[in-house]
């Protein structure tokens, strides 16, 4: 790996729930130093799907809910004001665009039993993974989302 460039891993489970899922992220990343801006190299998804019905809808919804778990912990910034929501519409409200999005990896296992559920579990590890990438990468940990080149800076001064 080069100068900056950090691997984080996540993984979690959900087997108390009905719909047993088993999921585990791996993010790639790039931190520059001196101005905090990340760069999302790859995010690889495994995930153990008991028995697949439909294989193209359950890698659809992978696919969609990771690049879902990176605009959260990258992008998406909602603020609010005498209480109500800032962001109103797209111009101020930036989730990931489709040029940002990143390589997506995914991995579905099937051990046999029932189906279980693909949808959300992904958002789940994608930003923890990316946290702990920039953490392997330039020792700063970020403990909010956005990850924002700010947080970073801030935490790499901590370090």
């Amino acid at each position: 790996m080069g100068k900056n460039v950090g691997i984080g891993i996540v993984s979690v489970s959900s087997q108390e729930r009905g719909s047993p899922t088993w999921t585990a992220c791996v993010a790639e990343v790039h931190v520059e130093p001196e101005t905090g801006k990340v760069t999302l190299l790859k995010i690889t998804i495994a995930m153990d799907l008991g028995t697949v019905i439909n294989l193209d809808g359950a890698l659809a919804q992978i696919q969609g809910s990771s690049l879902h778990g990176i605009s959260l912990a990258l992008h998406e910034n909602i603020t609010m004001k005498n209480g109500s929501i800032e962001q109103s519409n797209f111009d101020s409200w930036r989730p990931l665009r489709i040029n940002q999005a990143t390589e997506l990896d995914v991995v579905i296992i099937q051990n046999g039993p029932y189906p279980a559920g693909a949808g959300e579990p992904a958002i789940t590890v994608v930003g923890p993974a990316i946290g702990n990438a920039i953490f392997d990468a330039v020792g700063a940990k970020v403990r909010s989302v956005p990850i924002t080149p700010e947080k970073i800076k801030h935490a790499i001064e901590e370090v």
